[in-house]
């Protein structure tokens, strides 16, 4: 092996603020662009960038009051007597009462789980 006398060093992290952080990824959401070109360009790692993306998402959904996929669940012994003005899921004995505002994609998750509980 030849030795040309280049050392082999590690790279420095560069630390960035969070708007500095923001910034770049909102670049990575231009037409056009992609994480890889946008991570070369500020010199670091395409995984990194993936990382701060997947927290900005994370934070915005957070902030917009969406959970992380757990719902609020009340169990009764008897059903309650009171006419109900939303979504029913009644598979044998097990009743699931969800809101009329609740997503299609939570509904059908849950209907997907119940059907594989039998």
């Amino acid at each position: 092996m030849l030795d040309d006398g280049a050392e082999v060093s590690r790279r420095r992290p560069v630390l960035r603020t969070a708007a500095e952080r923001a910034a770049i990824v909102a670049e990575t959401y231009a037409p056009g662009a992609t994480v890889a070109g946008v991570a070369r360009k500020h010199g670091m790692s395409a995984t990194r960038l993936s990382t701060w993306r997947t927290t900005a998402r994370r934070k915005v959904a957070r902030d917009e009051g969406q959970t992380s996929g757990f719902a609020e669940i009340a169990v009764l012994a008897t059903p309650p007597p009171s006419p109900f003005d939303g979504i029913e899921i009644i598979a044998g004995s097990v009743t699931v009462r969800l809101p009329k505002s609740t997503a299609t994609k939570r509904i059908a998750n849950v209907a997907r789980h119940l059907a594989r509980q039998g």
